[in-house]
């Protein structure tokens, strides 16, 4: 059966992580404040992972044919070393670093007059730390493997579709609440995400993508058993893709992210991230059925957490 070659791609979620309180300066500050500047710290340090819902790549919302499988490979490099607590940046020397790989396996099928799809995605972690966060150290291991699926709409073609796919997070990754960082999270999770792929011209087509995550409560939060928990977190995602030929494509993007505050033991951590960034990058079909994909970015602001200077995707996808 034939497959068109368009840039297509599917949804890169990020691991996730957790630390403990750091040491802050606590004079002339109330019991309370205290309380919740330390906490704030923790989650911090959790931002450069956790802000993120579900991250996209262009072409996500591209149909397959029934019965094809996919085999895929994400590698993702991010580096950071600003870091900001409600909107104040409180250190240029943060660097946090990580390295996150994903394996994911998909196969189409139609149900009736629609098109699904059922996934698993195993993925890995490395974190490296420097300069003020220094302490932490590094850390690595298998982060919470997710379950998700697709519907399309009756009557989605390649060239205009709308689809809904559920994502289940399960807390089985690498968790340990007396270490500094963790790549699993211990705690359930939901997304639910809307995607819309239009083909304009012959050109041109556009991606728009939007999430909500519902979070489950972590129990054993750092290594004094707090309670953590989060307000859902709402992401926005669009993507202009330009066709150069029928196998290479140049694509351009932006991301908005918000909500999600986390309260912890009941304290209110007022750490929404806020986040905003900026992709670009291009995808190339080396063989009939082989891909790659790559995409650079950086974000343009953040509230809380530690902005990223920059990023670089990778995807090899190879269509069975």
């Amino acid at each position: 059966m034939k497959i068109t070659k368009k840039a297509f791609s599917l949804t890169s979620p990020s691991s996730k992580l957790s630390s403990p309180p750091l040491t802050l300066d606590k004079s002339k500050k109330s019991p309370a404040h205290t309380k919740r500047l330390s906490l704030l710290a923790a989650l911090c340090l959790q931002a450069p992972l956790l802000c993120h819902a579900l991250d996209v790549d262009p072409g996500d919302y591209t149909p397959l044919p029934d019965g094809t499988k996919l085999g895929l490979l994400y590698m993702q490099h991010a580096e950071r070393k600003d870091q900001y607590i409600n909107e104040k940046k409180v250190s240029d020397n943060a660097h946090f670093d990580t390295n996150i790989a994903i394996l994911r396996a998909v196969r189409y099928q139609n149900i009736g007059e629609h098109v699904t799809n059922i996934q698993l995605l195993l993925p890995f972690g490395h974190i490296d730390t420097g300069g003020d966060v220094d302490a932490l150290g590094s850390e690595r291991g298998m982060g919470d493997p997710i379950l998700a699926g697709v519907i399309f709409t009756k009557g989605s073609t390649q060239n205009r579709a709308f689809g809904i796919t559920q994502y289940l997070y399960l807390p089985l990754g690498e968790y340990d609440k007396d270490s500094p960082i963790n790549i699993g999270e211990n705690r359930w999770k939901y997304v639910i995400q809307g995607g819309y792929m239009h083909t304009l011209t012959e050109k041109f087509v556009a991606d728009i993508v939007a999430d909500v995550t519902l979070f489950g409560d972590n129990n054993d939060f750092t290594s004094a058993d707090l309670t953590l928990e989060q307000a859902p977190q709402y992401q926005l995602q669009g993507f202009l893709r330009y066709n150069l030929t029928e196998r290479a494509s140049f694509h351009v993007g932006y991301s908005r992210l918000w909500g999600g505050e986390t309260k912890v033991d009941g304290v209110r951590m007022d750490d929404e991230s806020n986040q905003e960034k900026l992709l670009a990058g291009g995808s190339y079909f080396v063989g009939p059925r082989t891909q790659v994909l790559a995409t650079f970015g950086r974000d343009t602001s953040i509230d809380n957490g530690f902005r990223e200077d920059s990023r670089i995707n990778f995807r090899l996808m190879h269509i069975f």
